[in-house]
């Protein structure tokens, strides 16, 4: 009779526990499993250094990077992690650079992902909770921005799988179409997208923010994008623009470097486009 591998034997244990919530603090998981907290700790250093699960940065919690088919209530958006671990630490010099927190978008079939974020790092910490978040994708920054890098179809095909729906459509905006197109245009001429005017995020806090966001993945397919966000009130989008571009920009190129150059990617995601409406 074969023996069991204890550690094997805890480590899917882990697994499923992570399998069943968006994410867990180690006290969470702790408590669910019952391991101790420094056997915790080994394993799931195991699964982060092997990319099947990561601690974001953000809020220090435990999520898994693959799914289990029986337990895993939705499946994780291609890519997530290879993104979240190359991104972050551009994502992090980038705010230290400037100040301002950053936050970074996943391109999810109809909608945006924010899978990390540097809030917790910058001095003007507001609004913390934001991760594992599905925001409108015509109406945020990030949004904006990678559908900068779409066809006039392709941008029409995703207005069709959301015409209608006032949470993740246009209709949440009274906008139709033809409303939206001279918009994408004139963020393909500067080349960075922003917040529509009548977005004021997913939630109450979100209403007083204002982000700048530019496209992250190689040869220009946009699968995600990085954002720089501040108060409103702050600064009008131009001025803020004016002075942080450069260096959001400068790091989105070199996130992009860190993606083309990774012994860990999964090529076929990078080198082919992801079924974006489903």
């Amino acid at each position: 009779m074969l023996k069991e591998s204890r550690s094997l034997d805890r480590g899917i244990s882990l697994m499923e526990a992570l399998a069943r919530r968006d994410s867990m603090s180690l006290a969470e998981l702790h408590k669910t499993t019952g391991l101790p907290k420094s056997t915790i700790r080994r394993l799931m250093a195991t699964l982060v250094a092997r990319s099947i699960a990561r601690r974001s940065l953000a809020d220090g919690r435990y999520r898994l990077n693959v799914t289990l088919p029986s337990i895993s209530p939705e499946p994780i958006p291609r890519g997530l992690s290879l993104l979240a671990d190359v991104a972050l630490p551009d994502t992090l010099a980038l705010t230290r650079a400037v100040g301002w927190p950053s936050d970074l978008h996943i391109l999810d079939g109809t909608a945006m992902q924010i899978i990390d974020s540097t809030r917790v790092f910058s001095p003007f910490q507001f609004n913390r909770e934001q991760i594992d978040r599905r925001v409108n994708i015509f109406g945020a920054a990030s949004g904006m921005a990678c559908l900068s890098l779409r066809n006039e179809a392709q941008v029409a095909a995703l207005h069709e799988a959301t015409k209608g729906d006032r949470t993740w459509g246009l209709a949440r905006f009274g906008m139709d179409l033809d409303d939206y197109l001279p918009i994408l245009d004139e963020a393909r001429r500067r080349g960075f997208g922003t917040r529509l005017p009548s977005y004021h995020g997913e939630r109450p806090l979100d209403g007083s923010l204002a982000a700048i966001a530019v496209t992250i993945g190689p040869r220009g397919l946009g699968l995600g994008a990085l954002t720089l966000v501040w108060p409103r009130a702050f600064s009008s989008t131009e001025l803020f623009a004016s002075e942080h571009l450069p260096a959001l920009r400068a790091a989105a190129e070199a996130i992009n470097r860190a993606l083309d150059t990774s012994r860990r990617i999964d090529r076929h995601w990078l080198e082919e486009p992801r079924e974006e409406v489903r």
